[in-house]
């Protein structure tokens, strides 16, 4: 956060360092060979220019969406790969849709997941310590317990969305008031999710809030600074611009290792002897299963307290930012749909009856017959993602990667991926494409539902159109579907956001009401990434009756 304070109170410093770094840049890449097969064309890179390479990596900083688009016409579409630049310098060769199971089949000695996203997130500086990311045990952790314990953590989470609702976009049942929803939205992930890895009280203390949120702005002023300049200035400023993320580190741990000491010391003692009585329960959180993972695998460093306290910082950045974009968007895509629809009624008698079901108590059974609020999450992950590319994997072998039909070879340590913005915005694979339709992929499962009313589980379940129905769920990912990637390496937590997300929704719809907009705010692209507007503001009321 200082540095970004420091760029908005010297602009012309900041103009001049980053024209410095353009320019080495441009003579370090200019003459240089990347890391991809010579072969395949590019798209807005023209031949004959003058570090043209140079000049089509930062014209993609306002050109990603064209290019994708050309990209995608002109080769994906027709089953050939072609080469992306991109303003990180890390440009990409992008294969066509068809291809995908070719690229997650792939073992990962040849290509790697974790080795992309460890380059994208400036592993070796962004995170206080590069073991993290090297390692990836949080990543072992969310495998091994989320989806097992999502029963167990519905009631908190219901707890905490009541709590954080109340105390954010109020309870006034008589006027309507400007809530400014990215930062609402953040606000409210944030108390869930932590909730979720550290819990009572500590989730609601607004001292810790404030400086894990200021540590995930420290991740993304580095993460986007950083890859402008020359590599070998790299690992200098690398250093100085992971101070500030150092700082609120350590604003953060004199928060959580107090909790995370007395955790390990109950958790110790319950194992040495079942019979010893504690304070209270040991909590179903991410500081107990990281624990227990840990003892069960018997990693001595991974069970000490610092490193444990370090371990919370990327799961909560994952975790909270990239929930809070596709919750905003949801909601933005709810809220700026034409009335006469009746999305918001529709999901408030789905909510509504499901909830008075089960007697106001939750449980992944009951959540997972909202197929209405699953397809308008679905729906609006498709049309309005924050992500334009998937499965992104870094080549690894020393052999590199030759491709089985187009003949081409590209090196260890280059990038692959899928265009996903295109592929969801495709009218061959989804009619009307560009309009938000939030029951696109409930219509069929009622229908099919309806059609089968009271018929034996077991025999439905063999129907070839039943399991073509189930494929229609925000979490099943496949060719036309990529927002939580796809193969072994789609996102782990999936199933627990799936949950989350539906829990915030039926919320919002039985307990506010909430103006509709004039029409949807427009995101703003950025390179390859996409963000909603995050100035605009939701005029909301307390529903009466709901207080």
């Amino acid at each position: 956060m200082e540095l970004l304070t420091l760029v908005l109170q010297h602009p012309f410093l900041a103009i001049a360092a980053v024209l410095v770094g353009l320019y080495a840049y441009a003579l370090v890449t200019g003459s240089s060979k990347p890391a991809v097969p010579g072969e395949l064309p590019w798209v807005g890179k023209k031949d004959g220019q003058w570090f043209s390479l140079t000049r089509a990596t930062w014209m993609s900083v306002g050109k990603a969406r064209q290019w994708l688009h050309e990209g995608y016409t002109k080769f994906g579409r027709n089953g050939k790969s072609y080469l992306f630049p991109d303003v990180s310098g890390r440009h990409e060769i992008v294969l066509p849709p068809d291809q995908l199971r070719w690229l997650t089949n792939l073992p990962d000695s040849t290509t790697c997941v974790r080795a992309a996203h460890y380059d994208i997130l400036q592993g070796d500086y962004a995170f206080t310590d590069k073991y993290l990311l090297e390692s990836v045990f949080h990543e072992r952790v969310i495998h091994k317990n989320l989806a097992r314990k999502v029963d167990a953590t519905i009631p908190a989470m219901w707890d905490e969305i009541d709590a954080s609702f109340r105390d954010i976009w109020g309870t006034d049942t008589t006027q309507f008031k400007d809530i400014p929803l990215w930062d609402s939205v953040m606000a409210v992930i944030a108390r869930l999710s932590n909730r979720l890895f550290v819990g009572l009280p500590l989730c609601r203390d607004k001292d810790f809030l404030a400086v894990s949120g200021s540590f995930a702005m420290d991740v993304i002023t580095l993460v986007s600074l950083l890859p402008l300049f020359p590599k070998f200035l790299q690992p200098i400023l690398g250093r100085l611009g992971s101070l500030p993320g150092h700082y609120h580190y350590w604003r953060t741990r004199k928060h959580t290792l107090p909790i995370i000491r007395q955790r390990l010391a109950d958790i110790t003692a319950l194992a040495a002897d079942p019979t010893t009585k504690l304070d209270r329960p040991i909590p179903e959180d991410y500081i107990t299963w990281h624990i227990r993972t840990a003892m069960a695998d018997n990693r001595p460093k991974d069970l000490d307290p610092v490193m444990i306290s370090r371990f919370l910082l990327p799961i909560e950045f994952a975790a909270i930012h990239t929930t809070a974009l596709t919750l905003t968007n949801i909601l933005f895509d709810l809220y700026s749909s034409d009335p006469s629809q009746n999305y918001i009624a529709s999901l408030r008698e789905e909510a509504t009856r499901l909830h008075a079901e089960c007697n106001g108590n939750w449980t992944k059974q009951i959540l997972t017959r909202m197929l209405r609020t699953d397809s308008a999450i679905r729906e609006s992950m498709r049309i309005s993602n924050f992500a334009t590319r998937a499965v992104l994997r870094k080549v690894i072998s020393p052999a590199g990667l030759t491709h089985p039909t187009e003949n081409w070879h590209t090196p260890e340590g280059s990038y692959v991926s899928v265009d996903q913005h295109s592929v969801h915005h495709d009218p061959a694979i989804y009619p009307s494409p560009e309009i938000y339709d939030a029951f696109r992929f409930s219509r069929p499962r009622e229908e099919f539902e309806a059609k089968h009313a009271g018929s034996d589980a077991k025999t439905l379940a063999q129907d070839p159109e039943y399991l073509a129905m189930r494929n229609l769920s925000m979490t099943t990912t496949g060719e036309n579907f990529l927002a939580f990637g796809h193969g072994r390496h789609a996102c782990p937590g999936r199933f627990f956001v799936q949950h989350e997300l539906k829990m915030v929704v039926a919320y919002v719809v039985m307990n506010y009401e909430v103006e509709v907009l004039p029409e949807r705010p427009k995101s703003m692209w950025l390179g390859t990434s996409i963000t909603p507007d995050a100035k605009k503001a939701l005029r909301v009321r307390r529903r009466e009756g709901t207080v």
